[in-house]
């Protein structure tokens, strides 16, 4: 069964939403499409960011944000210190990014996605 990497660059409501139905829908990832995955990334502009290659926990890593504690000793790399050196040092084959965006400019996604 392939393991796809994952990596979150936002974990407010948007990101934490999905990170929730990514744990609904596992088995029925694995059952239909016979594929698995690893979060093995999650940045935050309050949180603070985690590296992990072998993946995180996901509940810890929600409940953690939703206490207002900091995601970065939940790092086995060093944490990452803004999006832009998250996206360099992650280590994932898919990026979802559901940062605050500026409409008119893009930014800041525009300059991490480039």
């Amino acid at each position: 069964m392939p393991v796809y990497r994952l990596a979150l660059l936002g974990f407010g409501n948007v990101g934490r939403a999905f990170a929730r139905l990514l744990q609904e829908k596992r088995a029925d990832l694995q059952a239909q499409y016979n594929i698995d995955f690893l979060v093995t990334g999650i940045m935050t502009g309050r949180h603070g960011g985690a590296i992990a290659p072998q993946g995180l926990d996901l509940d810890v890593a929600l409940r953690r944000v939703e206490q207002g504690g900091s995601l970065q000793d939940l790092s086995v790399e060093p944490a990452p210190t803004d999006g832009l050196d998250f996206v360099r040092r992650v280590p994932a084959d898919v990026l979802f990014e559901t940062i605050p965006v500026n409409y008119e400019t893009g930014e800041p996604a525009r300059t991490y996605l480039e």
